[in-house]
């Protein structure tokens, strides 16, 4: 690239626009620099006289030279963006003399590529050191670096047996050297900002402000949206940080609870972290307090280097100096009060010290493989355990009997054992990752922070379900540069209006598979899956494999069959009805796995309705035990997918057929043994569901006979979303409303959840009966249920068969939302309100 100083100032000149506009509109420093903007500012440190030149930046004078490097030393992100790659192949040409820099020294230069810690920038450092430029430097650097892909590490290997440096390198790597300064603090201090209970992901990151999630600081301003008794949150958070060092989050009970989304735990990171240095945006540490916090949100922020800590907070009040003792697991209230808490394993703390699971897992990747190439060349070296890898071996128990849950993970251990058993942790085989379009592009960053190239897993499959529907041009973007990131990397993209991502991604799954994905509705009716946040699920993507500590679980026996148009989502409801009513609650779901069984009525789409609603639960996971239905399943999704048009084109895809393929040769269908132990037994009865069930605002747990809710005026009703647009829910839908009109008083949309599904009930008629009563059929995807496109008016009053009613989830918080079967709320839109139990039955027969 030439430069001349005109280029240069006019890069500077937008840069400095750009800045001044958000600093006015937001309050907020720039935004990190651009791959065109890197290359433009390394060039130009080629120029002279720049030392001569002032720039004007935020009302300061600033020696140009020095801005440009402080630029490029602390505006450019880590890993693998395109942004890093253009400031390490500049940097190496400065350290190699290809580009002449009276401002920034070889030395200089090759001491900015060691602090960019790995990713691209490991790939100059192997470079230098085969080129014997800086070999020694380079080496040392190297062994502090982490973020090293198989394909760096086989050139050091080859390396190895040329120079010294090779060798010594692989050998630091194996003693684990690298880990040396992680290290986490035994006792924590910080003053208590408090929140109430029920704070959900949606509070902490709201649906509605989706397409700010990848911009972590101005994302972190809308905390508390729609949560009104926290409008004022960031205020007293301010306040707070005026007077004290640091804070701790406090809440009360269900934290976390909602969506898997990553950006809940972004926004943890903004209010109580550090920055990092280099790092533009990035923070770091922090630590939050509750009374229960869902298992999904948990492990999100100790992915991210959060401590989480359980206790009764209810003495805490705002304002407290806190001080959390690691090693006594207590919390000490104004050095007064002393209060015991839950914390994490050690391991967990491990990965807490090491800044997160990026640099963690990385970690331990690469101490492995240098483990074993020592151990393969007969090198000794001082032995190091790799963190995890021990406790498979100490915890094994051969033999014992196992639940389905346990025989799935077990099949899928790296470590070739082959039971699990609860509170084991293990390394898993993961063939396959769901990733979707709201929590995509925080995926996709989270992969080029680690540094990921072509996927490990065997398929990864993008939906663009969340946004499909009236996308706007940023979004339309964002949708292309996801498609084509997947598939650059051997991925799956579903095209705008194809469908769910569950729905469609159901398809690929095996009964045996484990499964990630970034959606917390990623429980899938075959196989198990668990829902993640996105640095996990990029961490799967990458890995092919996860760490996972294995959960107890909850057996549910369904006996009997339920009556005549009583629906798998009444049943759904009957998981909270019968766990209180016997005894346990329904916080026994809390954290454990749900395992159900005696539902060989149901066909594959309704019996993701209860493996769905496990999420509402708070439960990791939930599953159903497989029987002929499952595979006469897998081979109607075997033709599914040999039919797609990426069927031999897409390395995920073809590689699915194959597994498919060998699966059916010799079908393994697993299933728990006799002897299994569960934390909980439910049993339901199914014919004593003798009305529907519905969830009154604003939790799906608010469960009520449809009798007690009866004469409710309703003002919207949506059909649809990934357990309420399948094809059984909305033909059923449309026979209940065929040649009547629905309540002019009501807004009734309809949104089938695959374009599959949406052409079988146009040919069938359902569609026509459905728009002829009134109803607006749109195109497959989400629709309403995340309430990112979709909203109800103030105010309003809607039935929907979507997963959630959380308070301001789909709407303004003074709206309220009822869930409940598609056949309830196609009767609710003729009707203009809720139906009792008699006028249901008897619209079936009218």
């Amino acid at each position: 690239m030439r430069i001349n100083r005109e280029r240069l100032l006019e890069k500077l000149e937008d840069y400095r626009s750009r800045a001044c506009e958000r600093w006015k509109k937001h309050g907020l420093k720039p935004r990190p620099l651009e791959r065109e903007e890197v290359e433009v500012f390394i060039e130009a440190l080629s120029l002279p006289g720049l030392s001569e030149e002032d720039f004007e930046f935020f009302d300061k004078k600033r020696q140009l030279d020095r801005f440009l490097i402080e630029l490029i030393e602390g505006q450019v992100r880590r890993g693998s963006f395109p942004s890093t790659r253009a400031k390490s192949l500049g940097l190496g040409r400065i350290v190699r003399g290809d580009l002449q820099s009276g401002y920034l020294s070889p030395r200089q230069a090759l001491e900015m590529l060691a602090d960019m810690r790995g990713g691209s920038a490991a790939d100059e450092l192997v470079k230098l050191l085969s080129e014997d430029i800086f070999r020694q430097e380079a080496a040392d650097f190297l062994k502090d670096t982490v973020l090293i892909s198989r394909k760096q590490f086989k050139k050091i290997v080859d390396l190895s047996s040329q120079i010294a440096e090779g060798r010594e390198i692989i050998k630091s790597w194996a003693r684990r050297d690298f880990a040396r300064d992680w290290q986490l603090s035994r006792i924590q201090r910080g003053a208590a900002i408090k929140a109430g209970d029920n704070i959900t992901t949606g509070h902490l990151s709201p649906s509605q402000r989706a397409d700010s999630r990848t911009d972590h600081p101005l994302h972190a301003q809308f905390i508390m949206e729609g949560r009104e008794d926290e409008s004022d949150f960031l205020e007293r958070l301010k306040e707070l940080k005026q007077e004290n060092d640091q804070v701790m989050f406090v809440a009360g009970r269900a934290l976390g609870e909602g969506s898997s989304r990553k950006s809940a735990t972004y926004t943890m990171l903004q209010i109580l972290g550090e920055p990092v240095p280099g790092e533009p945006e990035k923070k770091a540490g922090g630590t939050v307090i509750a009374r229960s916090i869902a298992p999904i949100f948990r492990r999100s922020l100790i992915a991210s280097g959060i401590l989480p800590a359980i206790g009764d907070t209810q003495k805490i009040e705002e304002g407290d100096e806190l001080k959390l003792d690691l090693s006594e697991e207590k919390l000490v209230i104004n050095d007064q009060d002393e209060l015991k808490v839950t914390l994490p394993d050690d391991y967990s703390f491990e990965k807490i010290a090491a800044g997160g699971m990026t640099y963690f897992d990385a970690g331990n990747k690469l101490q492995e493989w240098a483990q074993n190439f020592c151990r393969k060349k007969n090198i000794e070296v001082e032995k190091s355990p790799i963190p995890g890898h021990e406790i498979s071996r100490l915890n094994q128990a051969e033999g014992r009997s196992q639940t389905l849950a346990q025989k799935i993970v077990a099949c899928s251990r790296v470590d070739g054992m082959t039971t699990i058993k609860p509170g084991e942790r293990a390394r898993i085989n993961v063939r396959g990752v769901f990733s979707q379009d709201t929590t995509g592009p925080m995926t996709v960053d989270e992969y080029q922070s680690m540094a990921g190239g072509k996927f490990g897993a065997e398929f990864v499959l993008q939906s663009l379900c969340h946004t499909a529907e009236c996308p706007s041009t940023e979004e339309r973007d964002r949708q292309i540069f996801l498609k084509n990131f997947v598939k650059d990397r051997g991925g799956v993209s579903l095209e705008p209006g194809e469908g769910i991502v569950h729905t469609l991604g159901n398809r690929f799954v095996l009964p045996n598979d484990v499964i990630f994905g970034a959606d917390s509705h990623t429980r899938t009716p075959r196989g198990i899956s668990f829902p993640a946040a996105s640095d996990i699920v990029a961490g799967a993507m990458k890995y092919g494999e996860q760490d996972l500590v294995m959960d107890e679980s909850v057996r549910v026996v369904f006996t009997g069959r339920p009556p005549e148009h009583i629906t798998a989502r009444d049943l759904v409801s009957a998981l909270v009805v019968y766990a209180d009513r016997q005894g346990p609650g329904r916080e026994i779901y809390n954290g454990r796995i749900v395992e159900m069984e005696g539902l060989d009525f149901l066909d594959a789409s309704q019996r993701y309705i209860l493996t769905n609603a496990t999420a509402e639960r708070s439960a990791s996971a939930g599953i159903i035990s497989p029987d002929e239905k499952t595979l006469k399943k897998v081979e109607s999704d075997l033709e599914y997918l040999k039919k797609r048009p990426d069927a031999e084109s897409s390395p995920s895809v073809a590689r699915t057929i194959k597994s498919f393929q060998e699966f059916l040769r010799e079908p393994r269908l697993l299933e728990a043994d006799s002897g299994a132990d569960y934390a909980e037994t439910i049993e339901i009865p199914a014919a004593e569901i003798t009305e529907p069930l519905v969830a009154r605002p604003h939790h799906p747990d608010n469960v009520a006979r449809i009798s007690e809710t009866a004469g409710t005026s309703v003002d919207e009703v949506f059909i649809g979303s990934c357990v309420g647009g399948s094809y059984s829910s909305i033909r059923a839908a449309a026979e209940l409303v065929r040649g009547r009109k629905i309540s002019p008083e009501v807004n009734f949309v309809v949104s089938p959840a695959a374009r599959d599904i949406y052409n079988r009930l146009a040919r069938d008629g359902s569609l026509a009966a459905l728009t002829e009563a009134g109803a607006s059929v749109i195109l497959p995807g989400c629709g309403l249920c995340m309430g990112n496109k979709r909203r109800i008016a103030s105010g309003a009053t809607a039935f929907t068969t979507t997963t959630r009613n959380y308070k301001a989830r789909i709407g303004p918080p003074d709206s309220r939302t009822y869930l409940g079967s598609s056949r309830v709320a196609a009767i609710t839109a003729l009707r203009g309100e809720i139906p009792d139990a008699e006028s249901y039955f008897s619209a079936f027969n009218s």
